[in-house]
């Protein structure tokens, strides 16, 4: 399997508003502008309010609206991911930063299918961000600053493991000492994976090397559940009981997951039913061991609002 994830190259320039300058009170065009063809005020452009983008006419990125802003391509596209925890402490500020994702991809043909595990390092902030971060300096410092433009691209480390189906969902819990993946299949079924083999991969080239010649193929789920009976999108790990887990399918059915000590899960063969439709979320609560969410509705709490039947 190749590495199919590249980083691209985003746009630098920055783009600022006017404000009154741009101001017609009658609607007219200044003649300066009408030269360059267009209009050159900048705002936000939101869909479905004011004109939409003329023939020919790009929205550009505004980079002074970010302080840090990165692109990757991962081949096929990818309908969820999520953010994995590392060991470097949190409020991080200083740049680069570095951070570990977890993705699932919707390929064309279900064999063509990978859960992803990737490390974007060597992450710098924007030109403006670094304006910023400048001060009062010379101008020198930004001359040299540009000079090192080289070192500062940004780096991606990619794992990845083979996935028969598209993947709907992907969530990513901290369970004793391993990272596991909860993958929302297209197929119906909701599969778990460590992610261990993966993380030690892409963080080191000589681990990558041999996991991509002797392990990536070899890696099997730990845990797969098919009692939903057709696909879904909702998932949540509880933050209060580690390795507790609620899927929610298509169907209205919601299921329990409860850790075993042999390392397997129980998944609570009655489900959760109060819904007339689809599950298209869910969500525990961040406070209290028992309680989870589906919209607004209460699912499970120590009131036994809603039981399984």
């Amino acid at each position: 399997m190749e590495d199919v994830s590249t980083w691209a190259e985003g746009s630098s320039d920055s783009s600022s508003s006017d404000g009154e300058e741009d101001m017609e009170t009658e609607g007219k065009i200044p003649e300066e502008k009408k030269e360059k063809g267009k209009v050159q005020g900048r705002g936000v452009y939101v869909p479905g309010q004011g004109p939409s983008p003329a023939p020919g006419e790009e929205l550009v990125m505004d980079e002074g609206a970010y302080r840090l802003y990165h692109r990757a391509g991962t081949g096929a596209p990818c309908l969820s991911f999520d953010i994995l925890q590392d060991s470097l402490g949190e409020n991080r500020t200083s740049y680069p930063l570095s951070l570990l994702l977890c993705a699932g991809t919707q390929a064309e043909t279900a064999n063509a299918n990978r859960l992803m595990v990737m490390k974007m390092h060597n992450l710098h902030g924007t030109k403006q961000a670094r304006k910023e971060g400048l001060g009062s300096e010379s101008s020198s410092d930004s001359e040299d600053d540009d000079d090192d433009d080289e070192e500062k691209k940004p780096q991606l480390e990619l794992a990845m493991i083979p996935h028969y189906g598209g993947i709907n969902r992907v969530r990513v819990t901290e369970f004793g000492e391993s990272q596991i993946a909860a993958v929302w299949s297209e197929k119906g079924q909701v599969e778990l994976y460590n992610l261990q083999r993966a993380l030690v991969a892409v963080s080191d080239s000589q681990a990558l090397a041999a996991f991509l010649r002797e392990e990536q193929a070899k890696i099997k789920p730990i845990f797969s559940f098919a009692g939903h009976m057709t696909e879904g999108f909702a998932m949540d790990w509880s933050p209060k009981k580690p390795g507790t887990l609620l899927t929610g399918d298509c169907n209205k059915n919601i299921h329990l997951w409860t850790p075993k000590e042999d390392g397997s899960w129980f998944v609570d063969q009655r489900p959760f039913t109060a819904h007339t439709s689809s599950v298209e979320d869910l969500q525990w609560s961040p406070n209290e061991a028992t309680v989870s969410y589906s919209g607004i509705q209460i699912l499970h709490g120590p009131r036994a609002i809603l039981l399984p039947h």
